[in-house]
């Protein structure tokens, strides 16, 4: 019988840049722009400092970073890169499979390109779509079960996305791709344990994973085998993880090549944890209500499914009062007062100061939270958010799905402004405006290490 793993690498193995429709690749390049935009953001941050100077000291090199002029190993750079593109959580996301899709998958083979001139956009363009592609299915075989039991999918499923996608790049027959894919499922990881102390490891996992993807293909093409029934298998990712005593069968791999989740992965309205987004939209458009006074509030419901809402509303206290940066990010309650109060969530809502608002956190406090029956999760990050008035007065809104998702999505153009909203800040206009063309109109034949040099350095 054929194995996941096998299914998969027949599959890449077989597609060409070609055979992709127009739509998917530009939806891809506007994709890889996102993640660029959103690595520019964080590359001036204290965190993106921290990251490269205990890199660089571990593991120098000439690979290329995001918005960095110091150079670090190719595995190095992928950590880098990869926490660059996640570290405001302000990147793409599959909803279905609740994964940060391409952080891993640019990560991965900007790291794989980056020093070879035989290796075309275009065939870089190709192995991150890939790559986004087996992350996708991954989770939309377990409808994006891993986060109920503790683990962090955008870290686990990433790994098997980018080494599929490297190694699809670096030219590895079938069967070496599936040795790739056993390899790396031993490197996978990523623990959601900093939700309940604000800690900020989540933006080490999709460079990790991608770090994780360029070894496995780097042992497989030297000939190191791995298990092919890494998925399905009695110890494999599912029924370690998941825990469920039947795995998925093939039917969700099988049309890789003719449907493309490239076309559903969402794009970020805001810098924050995608469970949030709808609450978000509510607030901002309640607070336009002629009758509606902040100071006024008395008391906010909201319903969300009990998954996402242990990630956003657990632990209680934390959410309430975030003690960083990264809390106020998971934090319904905190967030939804904030755009309440400010009427947008942006970066600045974030920060230090922001989070020391008393006039927030007290709104914030007042937060009933319970389980919505009616939500779509894991299919939309559904929102239902209720406010009253001390004098009587009721707003209420449900929203089922979420700004973003696959049938409401981001338009190219809205993609390319929020690219130029991110990036000018730190590199200026003719700059932003100069990468997102190279990003978005570079001829597929131009050497990859050409378009990362355009936005690297």
């Amino acid at each position: 019988m054929t194995s996941i793993s096998e299914s998969i690498a027949s599959s890449v193995a077989s597609i060409r840049l070609e055979d992709i429709p127009a739509e998917v690749q530009s939806r891809a390049r506007h994709l890889l722009l996102d993640s660029v935009g959103v690595a520019l953001a964080a590359s001036n941050q204290d965190f993106a400092a921290v990251t490269i100077a205990g890199l660089a000291e571990l593991d120098p090199g000439q690979t290329p970073v995001i918005g960095s002029s110091t150079t670090l190993s190719k595995t190095g750079a992928a950590i880098a890169n990869g926490l660059m593109i996640h570290g405001h959580d302000f990147d793409d996301t599959h909803i279905a499979a609740v994964s940060h899709v391409s952080a891993s998958s640019l990560a991965a083979v900007i790291s794989a390109s980056a020093a070879d001139e035989s290796i075309s956009f275009g065939d870089l363009l190709l192995s991150y779509i890939l790559a986004i592609e087996v992350n996708a299915r991954l989770g939309m075989a377990v409808d994006g079960r891993f986060h109920d039991k503790g683990f962090h999918p955008t870290g686990i499923l990433g790994a098997f996305g980018s080494a599929v996608g490297v190694g699809v790049l670096r030219g590895l027959q079938v069967e070496k791709l599936v040795d790739a894919q056993g390899i790396v499922g031993s490197f996978s990881s990523g623990l959601l344990q900093f939700l309940d102390e604000g800690a900020p490891t989540k933006r080490l996992h999709p460079g990790w994973a991608a770090n994780a993807g360029l070894h496995a293909v780097s042992l497989a093409g030297a000939g190191y085998s791995g298990p092919t029934e890494i998925y399905e298998g009695r110890f494999g990712l599912y029924r370690t993880h998941i825990q469920d005593e039947e795995s998925p069968g093939l039917e969700a791999f099988e049309n890789l090549g003719e449907i493309w989740e490239v076309a559903n992965v969402a794009v970020k309205p805001f810098p924050t944890c995608h469970f949030t987004h709808s609450f978000i939209d509510i607030a901002l458009r309640l607070r336009q209500e002629p009758n509606f006074d902040f100071d006024r509030i008395e008391s906010i419901s909201a319903k969300i499914h009990d998954v996402p809402g242990a990630v956003v509303c657990e632990p209680a206290a934390d959410k309430l009062r975030p003690r960083s940066e990264y809390d106020a990010k998971f934090s319904l309650p905190y967030l939804t007062a904030a755009a309440l109060r400010h009427g947008q969530i942006t970066f600045s809502e974030l920060d230090e100061t922001a989070r020391a608002d008393e006039s927030v956190l007290n709104v914030a406090a007042r937060m009933n939270v319970e389980h919505d029956p009616a939500s779509l999760y894991p299919k939309a990050f559904s929102g239902d958010l209720a406010i009253a008035l001390d004098n009587g007065t009721i707003f209420h809104e449900a929203e089922q799905v979420n700004r973003g998702h696959e049938s409401r999505p981001l338009t190219n153009a809205e993609v390319a402004e929020k690219f130029s909203a991110c990036a000018s800040p730190v590199v200026g206009s003719v700059r932003a405006a100069e990468i997102a063309a190279t990003v978005t109109d570079a001829p597929v034949d131009r050497p990859a290490a050409a378009v990362i040099g355009d936005f690297c350095g």
